[in-house]
Formats: structure tokens, sequence, C-alpha cells
């Protein structure tokens, strides 16, 4: 369950075949509907806290065994936000950027294990004025500024005890570039 304000984006491409215009993607092979019924919804409705209104008991219903289609009618569409796609430059080097900045100042990239080569240690990744100079297997293998791939299969950028995002400077949306990535 979750509003259809985008907060599917990552999901949808596995469903959506056909892009309906700017920010809408028609569905296949997935079953959605809208969660329109208010007889599921705990009342009042809060204007700002539907998790708990809405979502929740909806969320109850459906682990007792309620159809999802008695929520509401089916839906044909939903509203895709623009991703951040890693691209290459003429001279093969690879662009990602910085989708994410956790507690711990790690810097959480576009780029996934699959962009890069296998042999990912002879790559150079560039963030901010910083360079670092292969992969890390993990956040402890490295001094200073080291790149691994993180659970979630992206690059990430670390600062060993400290903090990367505050170190070079970067924020969200910002590129990393990767060389020797071809």
């Amino acid at each position: 369950m979750a509003p259809d304000n985008g907060v599917l984006s990552y999901v949808i491409p596995k469903y959506g075949r056909k892009r309906t215009g700017t920010n809408l993607r028609q569905l296949e092979g997935a079953e959605v509907f809208a969660i329109t019924e208010s007889r599921f919804w705990r009342s009042p409705v809060s204007p700002t806290f539907h998790g708990r209104d809405i979502f929740a008991p909806v969320a109850a219903h459906l682990s007792l065994g309620t159809p999802p289609s008695a929520f509401g009618e089916p839906v044909k569409s939903l509203v895709v936000l623009p991703l951040s796609r890693p691209r290459r430059t003429p001279d093969g080097t690879l662009v990602g950027n910085i989708l994410h900045i956790d507690n711990f100042g790690n810097l959480i990239t576009s780029l996934k294990s699959s962009d890069l080569p296998a042999e990912a240690g002879s790559v150079t990744i560039e963030v901010g004025n910083e360079t670092v100079c292969g992969l890390s297997r993990t956040y402890g293998m490295a001094e200073g500024l080291l790149a691994l791939i993180g659970s979630s299969d992206h690059l990430e950028i670390s600062l060993k005890d400290g903090n990367a995002s505050a170190f070079l400077g970067t924020g969200v949306g910002d590129e990393v570039r990767i060389r020797g990535a071809s």
C-alpha cells in the first residue's frame, strides 16, 4: 500500500510497460486498487496521518482475507517520478548520482554492482574533489575515504571513522564518476 504520489517509482518499472504521459505509467502484470471504500478506514481520518487512519486498517482487513478489490476500483496507471539512472559519457566514464545520505554520512549512489566491470578493483571513483581507487569489501578495509558495494547492491562512498558527506561537501543529486568501468 502506498499513496499515488510517485513513492513506488522504483517498483513500478517491473510492472509498467507503457508511459502515458510524463508522470503516468500503464500497469501490466499487477493488480492495483484505489482505496476509496471508507468503511474500511478508521474514523475520523486525519488529513496528515493516512498511515494510521487508512493504510493500517486496510492492511488489517487484507491480513484477515478481504480481497484487494473490496477496497475500491481498479487503477490503470500510477504516478511515476523520473529516476536517476547511470549514464556513460563519450569518453567511457560512468556517471551516477548520490541518491541518499545515511545517518553516518555515507553516500548511497544510483550505481549498482552490475554497472561495474568484473574487475572493479581497477576502477577510479571521483566524488567531489576526491578520488577513490578501487573498491573495498567492507567499511573497515581501508583508511580514509573508501568505496564499496553496500547491502542494497548500490555503490557507497564512506569515510572510515567520519562523515563522507561532510568531508566531501556533497549532497543528494551530486555526481559520482567512475573511470575504468567500460
